[in-house]
């Protein structure tokens, strides 16, 4: 019987780390791309900057 509450004990571990990681990666990805939107106007001009001095040569 103890061990079948060992086995229990390490699943649910396993359950709550295994989304803590989940949980935190998506924070991550959340995170990262608000900060590429929020820059979208930035890489823009850069980009359009780089288009006229393609062109000009």
């Amino acid at each position: 019987m103890n061990w079948i509450g060992v086995l229990l004990a390490t699943i649910g571990a396993t359950l709550i780390l295994s989304a803590l990681a989940f949980v935190s990666a998506l924070v991550g990805v959340l995170i990262n791309c608000m900060i590429i939107i929020m820059l979208g106007p930035i890489i823009d001009r850069l980009l359009a900057r780089r288009g006229r001095a393609a062109a000009v040569r």
